[in-house]
């Protein structure tokens, strides 16, 4: 069975936590992972590199661009400046060609009862709020939770691209997979290996096979296994989290967590490289529509 594509949901935890929860039944519905982070200012430590692997395990973004800022990192971005931890999602996104969908909420949604933010943040979650509708790439401004929700709807034939690049990829790697399988062959029959090479061969094969099968399911079932560690224990830092996690997919796969931790971002890269070609493609049609940046 393939695994479902993860869509990342970006948002202000304490403005747009009913809101995105709406965003992720609609992926749902669709037949997308939905994943998020929780943040609420509270945390101890930089979440930048936590957010940096949800992203890149993701198929694409979504994010709801409201009135608050929300927390921010300590210490300006090295790329990006002062930039909140929700719009660092975006922006970091956008710069490994992950595809990013704005949905530009109006001062006039309905969002969850929190407090006011200072004028200092409120300043600059306006001028995010600006250069998202006047950049080049596309964002659909939105009033309602109803509006929202047939929005995300409608992304239907987006969202699909990703899908079909998924099954295009794993095309790619069985072929590749098929390829070295003939080359064992070729082998076997010219003789030019030992009965002892050629077992070691086999073993290489099935052994890449049976950990880009584990990989992938490690990246369809990272989100509910983060899920599952956060609810264990009430309170955790973030790392403690996704310490949790790894030790979790670990226990599943049948991997040792050091590794899982180290090979999940690459291959999770790798996956975003196979997209580059589409993604050139689609920068090339969003320049010429005007629209927005984010």
């Amino acid at each position: 069975m393939t695994p479902r594509p993860v869509i990342f949901i970006s948002a202000v935890s304490k403005e747009l936590r009913s809101a995105r929860q709406l965003v992720a039944n609609a992926l749902q519905l669709l037949g997308y992972e939905p994943d998020w982070q929780d943040i609420f200012g509270t945390e101890e430590g930089d979440l930048r590199g936590m957010l940096r692997r949800k992203v890149d395990a993701s198929a694409g973004l979504v994010q709801l661009v409201g009135q608050c800022y929300g927390a921010e990192p300590r210490t300006p971005d090295e790329q990006f400046g002062r930039v909140s931890y929700t719009q660092y999602e975006a922006l970091y996104a956008k710069q490994r060609g992950k595809k990013v969908w704005y949905l530009l909420l109006d001062p006039d949604f309905t969002a969850d009862p929190h407090d006011a933010e200072p004028e200092e943040l409120r300043v600059l979650q306006t001028s995010y709020r600006k250069r998202v509708g006047e950049g080049e790439q596309l964002y659909y401004p939105l009033g309602s939770s109803d509006a929202l929700e047939a929005k995300v709807l409608k992304l239907r034939d987006d969202l699909a691209q990703l899908r079909k690049r998924g099954k295009q990829w794993a095309v790619g790697v069985l072929t590749l997979l098929i390829v070295i399988a003939l080359l064992v062959v070729w082998l076997v029959r010219s003789g030019s290996q030992t009965t002892s090479q050629l077992g070691q061969t086999q073993q290489s094969v099935v052994a890449l096979q049976e950990e880009m099968k584990k990989l992938r399911e490690g990246i369809a079932q990272y989100p509910t296994a983060e899920a599952k560690a956060r609810e264990a224990e009430p309170g955790q830092k973030p790392e403690q989290v996704e310490e949790r996690t790894y030790a979790e997919l670990a226990k599943t796969l049948g991997i040792d967590a050091k590794t899982l931790r180290e090979k999940l971002p690459q291959f999770a890269d790798q996956l975003k490289r196979s997209r580059s070609d589409e993604v050139r493609a689609s920068k090339f049609r969003l320049r010429h529509k005007r629209l927005c940046r984010g």
